[in-house]
């Protein structure tokens, strides 16, 4: 299992929601993509971006690159639980991130 978690930086300001990045790899199978989509589409979310390709040289493997934003953080950690229960899901890389707001400058 690999997940890592990022903070927000010095100038901006935590807006409570994440952003979530999914690298699902799986046995190609036609039936995967809708199996991986559906948990996300339960929780009410909509992917910000989804993109998959075959891979292994012979096309046996799919990678599958899933994007959240503006969820929130239990959303994120749901959605990881039910991506890696996904039957036939072979490994999730999963980072989770604080969206962060520009804080505003004061100008003299």
């Amino acid at each position: 299992m690999h997940r890592s978690v990022s903070g927000a930086g010095p100038s901006a300001r935590d807006t409570g929601t994440v952003r979530a990045y999914f690298l699902v790899s799986a046995p190609a199978d036609p039936n995967l993509l809708p199996r991986l989509i559906e948990p996300i589409a339960k929780m009410g979310a909509t992917p910000t971006r989804v993109h998959a390709s075959r891979e292994s040289g012979d096309g046996s493997e799919l990678s599958v690159d899933l994007r959240l934003a503006g969820v929130a953080p239990r959303t994120a950690m749901l959605v990881e639980f039910a991506l890696r229960a996904v039957v036939g899901v072979r490994h999730v890389n999963a980072h989770i991130e604080p969206e962060v707001a520009p804080v505003a400058e004061a100008y003299a």
